[in-house]
């Protein structure tokens, strides 16, 4: 089985692109199915067909055991934890079915060895070949040092999660009409030098020279960091990602994996 971990901060875009996600397969009469493993997800843009709130939900922990959101949350992935076999069940029934799975935005849960890793481990064991999206809001690039917090959490995930990860900048439809927002400067990361010294001038940072300067070269030492525009609203835009993750799940090399007829149309 193949499937796509959608990862990403609260509000980046991770339910949206999951609706994307179905229009586009639908399309191309890919058989597919939706997990959401969000139980604070009230906003949900597609049908799932199998969720998390069908074993627990932030508002039924909150009124139970008096909870704030962040612990509510926490307990239910703990709880999905627990029950990671009826996870992998509802999975693997869809066999045939490519697997498109709506992660909650908190990244503690991410961490090595937690609740929600162990949970993907599981499925991996079990032959579910994912590759994660990591959805960053575009609108948080507008500065190196808001780049710079950009970069470290997705390099933290990255590392943490430990499969293979696509790294997307979302909205990039907001800045221009056609969704051809130039991210050049953000897609490839910016050479070190020039983003030290970018932060060494913004008034305020430029007594931690020396901490920029290393913050920027954990960057550049792990080498893993970079990014790729995404308007959803653009087939061509998404089949662009549509391809990178099927290329890092393996899906491109099955019998079923030709995007051409996608990628021809959404020229035209």
């Amino acid at each position: 089985m193949y499937g796509v971990l959608v990862i990403g901060a609260p509000g980046a875009g991770k339910s949206t692109f999951c609706a994307g996600l179905t229009d586009i397969f639908t399309q191309l009469n890919r058989p597919f199915i939706t997990v959401n493993l969000d139980p604070a997800n009230d906003n949900v843009q597609y049908e799932a067909t199998y969720s998390i709130k069908e074993l627990i939900t932030v508002g039924e922990v909150m009124d139970r055991l008096g909870l704030g959101p962040n612990g509510a949350l926490k307990y239910c992935i703990e709880t999905l934890c627990q029950n990671k076999d009826w996870l992998l069940q509802k999975i693997t029934e869809n066999t045939k079915k490519y697997v498109i799975i709506d992660c909650p935005g908190q990244l503690e849960l991410y961490k090595s060895e937690g609740e929600l890793w162990k949970v993907i481990r599981h499925l991996e064991k079990a032959g579910v070949r994912l590759c994660a999206v990591h959805l960053a809001d575009s609108l948080y690039c507008s500065d190196a040092a808001k780049f710079i917090s950009v970069a470290l959490s997705t390099l933290a995930t990255m590392v943490t999660m430990e499969m293979p990860q696509v790294n997307v900048l979302s909205k990039a439809d907001l800045f221009s009409s056609d969704g051809t927002y130039d991210l050049d400067y953000f897609t490839e990361l910016p050479d070190v030098n020039r983003l030290t010294d970018l932060l060494n001038n913004v008034p305020g940072l430029e007594k931690y020279s020396k901490l920029n300067s290393s913050i920027c070269q954990v960057i550049s030492d792990y080498d893993l960091v970079n990014f790729v525009p995404l308007a959803v609203e653009s087939k061509e835009s998404m089949a662009r990602i549509i391809r990178l993750v099927d290329t890092a799940n393996g899906f491109a090399f099955t019998e079923n994996g030709d995007l051409r007829d996608l990628i021809a149309s959404s020229k035209n």
